[in-house]
């Protein structure tokens, strides 16, 4: 038995929540505990405590979502959002800045860059390291395209000629968070969702002539519109749920994270359109998604009352 007190240690550990610390805590103290011991320190040090705190915050963030669910989520996520960073770069990262302001002899009709070029670029480059099995460099490269996000969102905010349009920024950003949940391991999985959905979206692009050097807005007001992602959404709800009729879990787990991505972009797209349609849609999903977790933790109990398993009382 250690000599060192172990309170200290507990103390740090309430940064998890309590159902973590009846599963792991003890073992968690234990490590902590040898190697404070081998170490020659009886409490934790400041680093220590930083690094506890900022995992039990992370346990408690997503402690709500099976990992499971955390991993189909992030590589429908960085796919989704792989898919149309490459739609961005190659419709709508150059083109013309036009003022209307100015006459027309006063304007430049020269292909400029757009800022939104460089999270595109990030994303390419995050979902690269992805298909080379580099998961947590990828993580990475999410955050760090957040960040750059972020930054264009307030410059194009300052400079509306310059950036592109806030619905491109803020779904870049989105997923890019959503990316972060789990490392994405499942290569093959993502591959397949980014080459289907940069499949739909350039047939999508062809079909309605949307032509490369277009404005952002010409994509999320001619493609990407809310009747076409609500009916995108849709669509792959559908599919998830014939999959799990047919009990293909995996697949099944894949097409509802895919699913859940594109209500998200439903949802952001309603709520740049109009907040409050916006708002009206997100308390639409949440009913629904309540229902249906009423719904199968209903189905699960009488699954128990009906088929205990072996060895109960």
């Amino acid at each position: 038995m250690t000599t060192i007190d172990d309170t200290p240690w507990r103390r740090a550990l309430r940064a998890y929540p309590s159902s973590w610390r009846e599963r792991h805590g003890e073992a968690m103290l234990g490590t902590l505990l040898d190697e404070a011991e081998a170490r020659g320190r009886d409490e934790p040090s400041r680093g220590e405590r930083i690094a506890l705190m900022r995992s039990g915050l992370a346990v408690r963030i997503l402690g709500w979502m099976p990992h499971p669910a955390r991993e189909a989520l992030a590589t429908a996520s960085a796919a989704t959002g792989f898919a149309l960073a490459v739609m961005f770069a190659v419709f709508s990262g150059f083109g013309e800045r036009v003022d209307w302001r100015l006459p027309a002899e006063g304007q430049n009709l020269d292909l400029q860059a757009s800022p939104g070029l460089v999270p595109a670029g990030l994303w390419v480059i995050a979902f690269v390291l992805i298909l080379c099995g580099a998961a947590r460099a990828a993580r990475v490269a999410f955050a760090a395209t957040a960040v750059v996000g972020a930054g264009v969102f307030f410059y194009a905010q300052l400079d509306p000629l310059a950036g592109p349009r806030a619905i491109t920024t803020v779904t870049m950003t989105v997923f890019a968070l959503l990316a972060l949940l789990a490392p994405v391991r499942a290569r093959l999985a993502a591959a397949a969702t980014a080459a289907v959905t940069t499949g739909i979206l350039v047939f999508f692009h062809l079909f309605f002539e949307v032509p490369p050097g277009s404005p952002s807005d010409a994509i999320w007001l001619r493609v990407l519109t809310e009747e076409f992602t609500g009916f995108l959404a849709g669509a792959v709800w559908v599919l998830a749920l014939m999959a799990a009729i047919v009990r293909a879990r995996a697949v099944a787990r894949c097409i509802g994270a895919a699913a859940t991505v594109w209500t998200i972009v439903w949802l952001i797209r309603l709520t740049m359109w109009d907040v409050v349609t916006g708002m009206l849609g997100l308390a639409a999903v949440l009913a629904v998604v309540a229902i249906g977790a009423g719904i199968f933790r209903a189905g699960a109990r009488w699954g128990r009352g009906t088929h205990p398993r072996e060895g109960a009382a």
